[in-house]
């Protein structure tokens, strides 16, 4: 499983970070917090996305959720 830190993640969803922090503490998006950031998963991001109103963020995202 890839993972990014959240900083990655905003830069993938071409937001602001505290944008992904928030989802992350409202539940809407699955992390791990490793010291001070977060680990989130390039399934979770996905997902999230998509959830969101986008559409497949990684090309190959239907193998990965298998």
């Amino acid at each position: 499983i890839e993972v990014c830190t959240s900083k990655q993640a905003a830069e993938l969803l071409q937001c602001h970070e505290i944008t992904i922090r928030r989802a992350i503490k409202s539940g809407k998006l699955k992390a791990s917090k490793i010291g001070r950031d977060y680990r989130i998963s390039k399934i979770d991001l996905g997902r999230f996305y998509r959830e969101q109103g986008g559409g497949e963020l990684f090309a190959d995202a239907s193998r990965d959720e298998r």
